[in-house]
Order: structure tokens, then sequence, then C-alpha cells
């Protein structure tokens, strides 16, 4: 039966009735069950100042963005009252009430929010994904003292992969229902009194769980079966294993299936954290070199290493694959270097006898081979290496702030502007938003035809942000139509910064210079995380599928137009070959 455009408007305008401390739970799923029977009409006939409407909702907006939430929720209502088809506006109204302790009104207004959608990223104390705002009307509902409410729709959380479960434990929002058994199944929290055994059993069951509940295609690259009879070994082996030789298997079972969001973080957990080398290694085109070193091994800086132990160092790269979940060679070439400088790792493949000391067979640049026994010590986490600065070569650009989210730096000598961007999220003191906008403005002094954009250390972040990015990139094509615009990449391309360099590629007319991308065009990605309840054990799960590129994009990795492999001697000689072809090309450099 078709319905009259103002029944859908009488439906509404009975949910909206709905005042704080006036609706009751039976009424709630009264109108929930008529929205799902008569589905969603359009509303927007109820508007009849559509300017007034407008200048309303930006008002909404800033009281929003200043967190002024009680103010923000008045207007908010008006708004949702002339207009209900705008996710927008109902999800600030669900985190003003949230605020302002509206539960019952809060609950309403994100339900309709999950119905229609939202992308309004910025927000204090918000997010926009479905299954946060899931959370939300959880808290909500235990707020009401509604505890079986409350756990349905932190089932429904999690049935749509929400990945911050831990955080429930000890969560303040629901302090009230924390010694629920139901409460603690649903958080993941430890279960008391079990054995050593018994407590890895169920860790393993529970990294299983999320795996199958996070990944958004977790049979891509493994049968079922074969995962399953992993599993099952890994069960029986248990008792027979080291802490950390379990450790080792869990991220040998990320490894199987085989894309580069899956991994296990393996230091800062209550059992099983692993020990490095004190050395770092890098893939150049012409071998495996230690680039860093701590205090007493310097002196193998710029050494090549030829075996570990008695493996040659090739083959044991091709063996650290079985851990290495990548999305293709090149991130094999970026993660294999950390991969053989975990003992545990090289002890687990056979490379080594024993994981407290190994050896390498290095060479120094004189020609010179020599036998390293190196120690393990613990390690402290902050992502996969990049390379260093070296110490003959302080003066290289490209090294010298790596550290820095994003910066750039003039060349008057060449008419260009040199922008190194390594981290997708917003420095302190500076946004995204506003470093392009002074990019923009030194584009707009019409002193450069030459843009460089430096993303070969760019792995990633928060992809909401990068539409900056990529308007600055156009507003230089555009004011600039003789100018020129080069992008160098590498194989820590990878996630966001991925992202950005597809689009790069299809919007824009940029010069790619450099190695072949980290990752696919179009990729399993995200960063599902989880925590395994007795060891504490963290990782991470390809829980979304990201397609910035065309449907039918298969590319394994972007590839340069100007291809560049960094070789040994031009890193520790102070060269950038990327940079010096970027400069042939535009005329600057002879």
């Amino acid at each position: 039966m078709k319905l009259n455009p103002l029944t859908g408007l009488l439906v509404s305008a009975i949910a909206l009735s709905l005042c704080p401390g006036l609706g009751t739970l039976a009424s709630s799923r009264a109108m929930e069950q008529t929205n799902e029977a008569i589905g969603r009409l359009p509303a927007t006939m109820s508007v009849t100042d559509p300017v007034a409407y407008y200048t309303k909702r930006q008002q909404a907006l800033n009281l929003a963005l200043e967190e002024r939430w009680s103010d923000a929720a008045t207007l908010l209502r008006q708004l949702t009252t002339q207009y209900s088809d705008d996710g927008d506006t109902w999800y600030l109204l669900g985190l003003a009430c949230l605020q302002t302790h509206q539960w019952r009104e809060a609950i309403f207004a994100l339900q309709q929010t999950i119905n229609l959608g939202t992308t309004l990223y910025g927000i204090p104390s918000g997010s926009v994904p479905s299954n946060d705002n899931m959370v939300r009307i959880a808290q909500a509902h235990a707020q009401l003292g509604e505890q079986i409410q409350a756990i349905a729709w932190l089932e429904k959380a999690l049935a749509a992969r929400w990945d911050e479960r831990h955080s429930l434990i000890g969560h303040d929002g629901f302090a009230n229902m924390a010694d629920s058994e139901e409460f603690k199944r649903i958080s993941g929290a430890a279960v008391a009194d079990l054995g050593r055994d018994q407590a890895w059993r169920a860790d393993l069951n529970f990294l299983v769980e999320s795996i199958e509940r996070l990944h958004v295609d977790m049979y891509h690259a493994i049968a079922p079966i074969e995962f399953q009879l992993k599993v099952a070994a890994l069960q029986q082996e248990i008792p027979a294993l080291s802490d950390q030789q379990i450790m080792v298997e869990f991220m040998r079972l990320l490894g199987a299936l085989g894309n580069g969001h899956n991994f296990v973080l393996p230091v800062y957990s209550l059992k099983g954290a692993l020990l490095q080398l004190p050395i770092q290694f890098y893939w150049f085109s012409d071998g495996l070199f230690v680039v860093a070193a701590e205090e007493g091994f310097q002196q193998w800086v710029g050494s090549k290493v030829e075996l570990i132990g008695s493996t040659p160092v090739a083959e044991a790269a091709a063996w650290t694959m079985q851990f290495n979940a990548r999305d293709n060679e090149m991130q094999h070439l970026l993660l294999s270097p950390f991969y053989l400088a975990l003992p545990a790792v090289l002890k687990r493949l056979d490379i080594v006898d024993n994981a407290g000391e190994v050896s390498l067979t290095v060479m120094k640049s004189n020609g010179s081979k020599s036998t390293v026994t190196l120690t393990p010590r613990a390690f402290d986490f902050r992502g996969f290496p990049t390379l260093p600065l070296p110490k003959s070569a302080h003066q290289l650009l490209y090294l010298s702030r790596i550290n820095e989210f994003y910066w750039f730096q003039k060349l008057p000598e060449v008419s260009a502007i040199f922008v190194q961007f390594n981290l997708v999220a917003h420095k302190d003191g500076q946004s995204l938003k506003q470093f392009n906008e002074a990019l923009r403005a030194q584009i707009a002094e019409r002193e450069v035809d030459t843009l460089i954009l430096d993303l070969r250390y760019n792995s990633g972040g928060n992809g909401s942000i990068l539409p900056p990015m990529l308007r600055t990139l156009i507003y230089f094509e555009t004011t600039r139509p003789d100018g020129q615009l080069f992008v160098i990449m590498g194989r820590k391309k990878f996630s966001a910064g991925h992202a950005l360099l597809a689009q790069i590629s299809e919007l824009t007319n940029a010069v790619l210079v450099g190695e072949p991308s980290g990752s696919r065009p179009n990729a399993r990605s995200e960063s599902g995380w989880f925590v395994l309840p007795h060891s504490g054990i963290r990782g991470i799960v390809s829980s979304q599928y990201h397609q910035p590129s065309a449907p039918e994009d298969h590319r394994i990795w972007i590839a340069p137009h100007v291809p560049i492999l960094l070789s040994a001697d031009q890193y520790f000689g102070g060269k950038d070959p990327a940079l010096d072809a970027i400069l042939s090309i535009s005329g600057r450099k002879p």
C-alpha cells in the first residue's frame, strides 16, 4: 500500500513529541516498530523557510564545536522537528542529549542517526561510525538502568565490527552493570582463576573470535579448513610452548590472513612480549644493510648483512613471509627487516638455534667481513622503522624532519616548494586544514612553478582529514597550468596515505617518482583493534574494504612514472636520487 507523505510527517511528529523525561521505553519501541514497518518518507515539505533553517543549522553546528551542548540541543530539537531527514542534525542532537544526560531523547536521536547515516567529523566527544553510536545508545540504556537493552546494543556494536571492546572495562558509563556476567563477557574481561594453559587457550579462542568478528574478508587468502587446522594444532601445542613462543604463533596465525592490516603488536603485553636485536636493518637496491644501532654496536652501521646464523639473508627474509601479512611485495621489503630483528621469529623459522644470541656475518664498505654476535633486548615499538638521517648527511632534506607530521620549505633557487607529508593526523597547534591554507598562500604568491609532495614515509592515519591536501594539489594545477606537480612515493606508502596517492593519481596530472607503493589502490584495510583478556596482547585486523580507485582497479600497487630504487651508496652518501630526478625533469638541474 502506498502511503500519503503526510503519514510520514505524522509519524515523525509523534516520535518527536517524546521530549526529555516524557518518553517511555514502550512508546520508543513502538515508534521503532512503526518506522520499520512503513519505511522513511521525505519530510522536506515541513521546512517553510530554508534559509532560516540553514542559518540555525550553522548556529547549532558552531554551538556543538564550542561544546555548548544545552544551547545546541534547543536549536537541534527545532531543526529535527522542521526537517527529519538529515542524519547530521540527529547526530548532533544525540551527542547534545548525552552530554546533558537526556538519556531517552539521546537514544531516539542516535537511532535516527544510525538509520540515516552521518559523516560529520570533528565534533568534540563524537565519532561518526554507526557502531560507535550503538555503544552510545547502550550507555544511555545503562544510565536508565535498562541492562538488557544495553547488552543488546553492545552486541549490535560488536556484530558491526566495533573494535574498542577493551575500553568497556572500567568504563564509567557502564559502572552500574560492571559486575554482570553478561557485561564481563561482552567487554572481554579476563576470567578469574584459570591456569596458565587454560588462560592461553582462552586467549587463542578470543583471538579467533576477534578475527572472525572484525575481518572484512577473512578467507580471501586462506581456506577455512586450513585456518581451522592451524588453530587446532596450536591449541594442542600450547602446554609445550613458552609465552614468547605462543606470541610468535599468534603473529604467525595473523600472518596467514594475507593482507597488510593484520598484525600482532609484539611488545607491551602482560605476557609473551618479544625482544629485538639492538640494530636496525633496511633493504636497499643492493642488499640488506645496518642503518642504525644502539650504543656499543654503532661501528656496524653501513655494513651489508650476508648471513643470519648460517642462512643467507635473502633466504631468511623469504621465510619471514609466514609472519608478514602484506598487501604486496613492496610491503615485504619494508617489513621483513623488522621480523629479521626479532630473535624469537628467527628461532621459530630455524634460522638461528638460540634466540638469546644471534650471529650475523656482515661486510663493511672496505670489503672486510666480520661475524657479530648480538644479544636481544626489550624495545619500544612506535611503528615500523623509518630510515634515519645518516650522520654523514646532516643536511639531507628528505630525512631531516621525518618525525614531523607535515611541513614545507621553499626552494627559491629552483622556483619550487618541497612538501613532506608523513602522517595523516593533526599536529598540535596546526591542523592539516590550517597547514594547507598556509601552503596555498605560498602558492598564491606565484613565485613557484614546481610543487614536490614527498609521501615516501606516510604510512597512514585518519583518512577523513585528507581533503584539504587534495584540494591544495588541485589548486596548484588550476592556478599554474604550466607548472609541474611531482609526488615522491615508496614502499611505506600505506593505508590512508595510500588512499591519498590513489586520489592524486586519479584527479591530477602528477608525475610519480620513486618505488612502487606498499599497498593496493583498493584494499582490505582499516585497523580493527583487539586486546586479548589474559595476556594483554594487542593487535589489528583488516576491518573494512577501502576503494579509493575504480572498482575494476586490480593493480597490486601504484607504479611510479619515474622508477627510483635507492642504493646503500646513495643513502650513506647523502644523496636523494628522487629529488635529483625531479629537478632534472623540471629543467632545474642539468
